[in-house]
């Protein structure tokens, strides 16, 4: 990321609104969503407010880019941590992702999943078309276990099984659990019983 100055000293980036995006994104991993302002984030990036609000209209827009970035890492982690795997052991190191994820970033979680950056960020879709979300790649390990096509996935079943890792990752990130909490395990097993029993009932 280069920054300059030209000949009446005002700045001029690479790349500013990448440049505020990751400001936002280390204030709100150490201190939250309301630790910064537009200002601080346009002075930290060396140029004025009114430069930084050409590509963000106000903070929310900014805080909604902040989170996208996040669903592309947690995308990714899933990725990873499901690599090489498939059926239950696929659907349980995406659950297992999930929580890591929370329990290593739980500020950037929550934002996430603030009614606000969800919304605005399933409009705009991923960031990175090429990587599914994190939410398709559960419905597909799900339509490996229960030996369906993606597109007939039981959404109950698929409700329950993002809503269970979801509520354990949220214990975990309001202290309530640890990472390591044999029932935030327990619950990654269940979802695994309840694929595999929809897939006997077939």
């Amino acid at each position: 990321m280069w920054c300059s100055k030209n000949e009446r000293g005002e700045y001029h980036h690479g790349d500013l609104r990448q440049a505020l995006i990751d400001y936002a994104l280390g204030r709100v991993r150490a201190d939250g969503a309301g630790a910064f302002s537009m200002r601080e984030a346009a002075r930290a990036a060396g140029v004025s407010s009114g430069a930084a609000y050409r590509h963000f209209s106000e903070k929310d827009a900014l805080l909604v880019a902040v989170a996208q970035e996040g669903f592309n890492f947690l995308a990714q982690k899933a990725v990873r941590a499901s690599a090489g795997k498939s059926g239950s052991e696929k659907l349980g190191a995406l659950g297992d992702a999930y929580i890591t994820f929370a329990a290593d970033d739980p500020n950037l979680f929550r934002l996430m999943f603030s009614q606000m950056c969800m919304a605005a960020a399933k409009a705009a879709g991923p960031k990175d078309p090429s990587i599914p979300t994190a939410f398709e790649q559960l419905r597909e390990a799900l339509a490996e276990v229960t030996g369906t096509a993606t597109s007939e996935v039981d959404e109950s079943l698929l409700a329950v099984a993002w809503s269970t890792a979801h509520g354990a990752a949220s214990l975990i990130c309001d202290g309530v659990w640890t990472k390591e909490d044999p029932k935030a395990q327990a619950a990654m097993v269940e979802i695994c019983r309840m694929a595999q029993s929809k897939a006997k009932k077939k």
